[in-house]
């Protein structure tokens, strides 16, 4: 009888202890899952502020979903600078190292997504995914790939311009032909002006190097200036806008940051468009959602800016905006 309860009493004794190893395992899962650092990896074109902004707006969304830098997660940040050969670089620097990667602007998307087929990724700056070839089957994400989409409202664009100068006949479009969103951009201003019955003149480059020349070469043959959403735009908008106060064209640009050099912009805010993608993050590395599932989302945020030195030099009276 004796050796029956010593029995029992092994067994129980053996019972606890494996229920509290387990306890303690589950224990330390649970600090593990807490402390985990997560990376993300954050590619970007070239600098300028639009691209700035929203990568900004980006990593305060993951911030107010509890991810801190030095804390538990580490963003390993590279630019490009606008450079090809950097991008296909860093692309292949970054692929498969992460738990996710933001790419900022088309040309680092496009890169980035034929470099890495696997990790979780999210475009921000790209006006036209679909004509960017970032997007699967029926215009759905691609397998590792969704964001959001900077496409300017034409339409209303083009509205506003009208009412900064109600006699304008003929607008210009200056662009680089390299980056098919801004092709996009100009077909859709082709198209509302004609339904108009206004002219539109074309103007394109393939560098920084050409803007100057071009746009001086825009401004003599048209009314007014329209400015789409285009990195080598963005990167040139002070020369564009002495051009434009030379020449006393009436202007108005497709993103916020290019009111450096024009009357007025009317679009998305950047830094909003950034929070909404990071925003998209957050339920990705959550496990929430799969990039895969997520369909690509539009700003309905819009942001007019105004240029009072701009508007002056050139005539533009910024009442009729409002």
């Amino acid at each position: 009888m004796l050796s029956v309860k010593r029995k029992m009493y092994s067994v129980a004794i053996v019972a606890l202890s494996a229920l509290t190893l387990l306890g303690l395992g589950q224990g330390q899962n649970e600090i593990y899952a807490r402390d985990k650092v997560t990376k993300v990896a954050i590619l970007q074109y070239t600098e300028h502020e639009s691209l700035d902004r929203s990568r900004e707006g980006f990593l305060d969304a993951l911030k107010e979903a509890g991810y801190k830098e030095g804390k538990n997660l580490k963003v390993e940040y590279k630019n490009a600078s606008g450079d090809q050969s950097d991008l296909q670089s860093i692309a292949q620097q970054l692929k498969g190292k992460n738990d996710l990667i933001l790419d900022i602007a088309t040309p680092a998307a496009q890169v980035m997504l034929q470099a890495d087929k696997k990790t979780p990724q999210l475009f921000t700056c790209v006006a036209d995914p679909k004509a960017a070839k970032l997007l699967g089957a029926k215009n759905k994400p691609a397998k590792n790939m969704t964001g959001t989409s900077s496409m300017p409202p034409t339409k209303q664009v083009v509205d506003k311009l009208l009412k900064e100068k109600s006699d304008i006949k003929t607008i210009g479009v200056l662009y680089d032909s390299s980056e098919v969103n801004a092709e996009t951009q100009y077909k859709d201003v082709l198209a509302y002006a004609k339904s108009k019955g206004i002219k539109v003149e074309s103007v394109t480059v393939t560098s920084s190097n050409d803007v100057k020349q071009a746009c001086k070469t825009l401004a003599k043959k048209v009314d007014a200036i329209y400015l789409p959403a285009d990195n080598t735009v963005a990167n040139t908008i002070e020369t564009i806008g002495k051009v434009l106060k030379e020449e006393k064209k009436a202007s108005i640009s497709a993103f916020d940051a290019a009111v450096k050099g024009s009357v007025c912009a009317y679009g998305i805010d950047y830094y909003q468009l950034g929070r909404q993608t990071g925003q998209m993050a957050v339920k990705i590395l959550k496990g929430e959602k799969e990039a895969k599932d997520m369909p690509v989302e539009t700003s309905k945020k819009l942001v007019l800016k105004v240029n009072k030195e701009m508007a002056k030099a050139v005539g533009v009276d910024l009442g009729k905006l409002k």
